[in-house]
């Protein structure tokens, strides 16, 4: 399925360019980018820059939305309606452009309701490149709603990765059916996973950042 590729656009498309290179992104996918109205010389001159360099490294054609950056909310929704148009798995890349836009855009995707990840592409030579995925943003509008045995087995889990469903049934009084179906919630959540021949539980990085 191809993906849309969403980003905001400042002075410099080369920070663009280089994302969609590094996640071998294709015509086949969509690209649309978003810069305030209305649009400066510099950023016009990006944009031709844009076309100019998707043309030659055969990267998908660009879409220019221009936004009120006065009118946030309206924004967010013109920004919401134009991603509906579009299918595919969106891939918000952030490193150019205003940080409103930003902003903008994340609202955008969260509210579209659809798996999405966020690519932060790095402004000077050496950065790291950061890939996050939609999980981190669902469990944090969701954070609190964990039940109870939800908890307690995170909890373990983060105290002791790798710990096995025999271990965790064990420390928890529970049985082992409980357990796994337990487990199976969390990992819908994208909170654990099963690593190793042991089939130990491990807690992922979104667990991590926000429950340890």
């Amino acid at each position: 399925m191809p993906r849309v590729f969403l980003s905001p656009l400042g002075f410099h498309e080369d920070i663009l360019v280089r994302a969609l290179i590094q996640l071998r992104a294709s015509r086949l996918d969509k690209l649309l980018v978003v810069s305030c109205k209305p649009l400066t010389g510099g950023v016009r001159r990006a944009f031709d820059g844009l076309k100019a360099s998707c043309s030659r490294q055969d990267l998908p054609e660009p879409d220019l939305l221009e936004v009120d950056c006065s009118r946030f909310y309206e924004s967010v929704a013109d920004v919401r309606r134009e991603l509906a148009k579009r299918e595919g798995e969106p891939i918000l890349l952030l490193g150019a452009g205003l940080r409103i836009l930003s902003h903008m855009l994340e609202v955008a995707v969260l509210v579209s309701g659809r798996p999405f990840k966020v690519y932060y592409e790095p402004e000077s030579e050496g950065g790291e490149r950061v890939l996050i995925d939609h999980y981190l943003y669902e469990n944090l509008l969701n954070r609190g709603r964990l039940t109870n045995l939800e908890q307690r087995v995170l909890k373990l889990t983060l105290e002791k990765p790798g710990v096995t469903v025999v271990e965790l049934a064990r420390e928890l009084g529970v049985k082992e059916k409980t357990v796994r179906n337990t487990l199976t919630k969390l990992r819908n959540k994208g909170l654990v996973a099963k690593k190793g021949r042991s089939e130990g539980v491990e807690p992922t990085p979104v667990a991590i950042a926000l429950y340890s």
